[in-house]
């Protein structure tokens, strides 16, 4: 891989993980807000993000196998 594959890669997987780490942090106040205020099952389903996270996680596991 040249030099600047590996930066664009190494920039990909960085935007990757903040979207993730904004994602899990988003899911974790609605976990709370369902704790305690109670959360209808289409707020549930608009809130869950643990699919999307999934999806991102195997993409970074992608570009880190692709290194």
């Amino acid at each position: 891989m040249l030099p600047r594959e590996s930066t664009n890669t190494l920039e990909l997987i960085h935007t990757i993980k903040c979207e993730i780490d904004r994602l899990s942090e988003k899911q974790a106040e609605a976990l709370k807000t369902a704790t305690y205020l109670g959360m209808t099952p289409d707020e549930a389903k608009e809130y869950d993000r643990r699919e999307r996270i999934a999806e991102l996680v195997h993409q970074m596991q992608l570009l880190n196998e692709s290194q």
